[in-house]
């Protein structure tokens, strides 16, 4: 119990953290984002093709049932929707933002890579050449440049976890100049991820998006 409420603890700090990177972003309130957000995805995995930085020999398969195989299945679960959506918000929409001075549509979505590329960097994993996770942000109205960079993120949060030894997951870090674990990182990023993904749903549904994966289930509502 007494694990649980560290490991929660260290997650707050970590949103905190990252949050201090960018200009911190509104989520308003939406109707169906809890119903979205919990419901069982069918969207399109994203694609594993993107070129990624090298990084060590992989640690192997995570064992079903292991921290790493439980935090890589909430990752995957934020992944295929948030790629989803962005491919469904039109890109005319990618600019639009709730209020002034908070993220625009496609800036959360950059920012999520920002963060998939960001924190395996603290357990040691380099980020591919070529990608500067504090400037993506900036390219947030280009769709391409935006589906592209968030696919290629989560391509490096698989290869960084699988990199990864379950040995290590206990190995001691700096997150944000304060201690903390190797596991606390890699879970920081499965909080992250679906953090928003709820954004995400909302601003979606504000601009009439209705998300991939409710739009095959109309007796459920949408």
């Amino acid at each position: 119990m007494r694990r649980t409420l560290v490991l929660t603890f260290a997650v707050a700090m970590l949103a905190a953290g990252l949050a201090a990177l960018q200009p911190v972003a509104a989520q308003p309130d939406a109707k169906h984002a809890m119903h979205d957000s919990d419901h069982a995805a069918a969207a399109p995995a994203a694609s594993a093709a993107s070129a990624t930085a090298a990084q060590p020999a992989a640690a192997g398969a995570p064992a079903p049932g292991s921290t790493r195989a439980i935090v890589l299945r909430q990752i995957v679960a934020a992944q295929q929707k948030l790629v989803a959506l962005a491919e469904a918000m039109p890109a005319d929409k990618y600019g639009w933002r709730p209020g002034e001075g908070v993220r625009s549509a496609g800036e959360v979505f950059m920012h999520v890579a920002s963060a998939n590329f960001f924190l395996p960097t603290f357990w040691g994993a380099k980020v591919p050449a070529g990608v500067d996770p504090r400037n993506l942000e900036k390219d947030g109205a280009d769709k391409a440049k935006t589906v592209a960079a968030l696919k290629q993120s989560f391509d490096f949060v698989h290869q960084a976890i699988d990199a990864l030894p379950d040995s290590e997951l206990q190995k001691p870090i700096k997150i944000f100049g304060r201690d903390a674990i190797v596991a606390e990182a890699m879970l920081g990023i499965a909080s992250h991820d679906h953090e928003h993904l709820g954004q995400a749903i909302a601003y979606a549904r504000m601009n009439g998006v209705v998300p991939p994966w409710s739009v095959a289930e109309p007796q459920r509502g949408r």
